[in-house]
């Protein structure tokens, strides 16, 4: 994937940190479709084909144009926020 791809997400990090799981942030996210967030957001059509549609999918069983954003959101919080490192216990230990 190209260099500038793998950029046009930075602009999306600001959806996922605006995103806390409030009903607020339900309310502001949930009306528009995940598709439309990344475009809106700038996000390569190449990097949305070959990444976050397959995420998509996957994570959330259905293309973009049938989840909403704040489920997108959720779902790459969930996968793009590394877990806190428990020093001397294995991340099962820690849970």
């Amino acid at each position: 994937m190209p260099l500038l791809d793998r950029l046009s997400a930075l602009p999306l990090l600001y959806a996922i940190i605006d995103f806390d799981n409030s009903d607020e942030a339900w309310r502001r996210y949930d009306f528009i479709t995940a598709r439309e967030l990344f475009k809106d957001f700038g996000v390569s059509a190449r990097l949305y084909r070959e990444s976050f549609e397959p995420m998509l999918l996957v994570g959330l069983f259905a293309p973009g144009e049938q989840c909403s954003a704040a489920a997108a959101i959720g779902m790459l919080y969930y996968f793009t926020i590394p877990l806190p490192i428990y020093e001397g216990s294995t991340p099962v230990e820690a849970v």
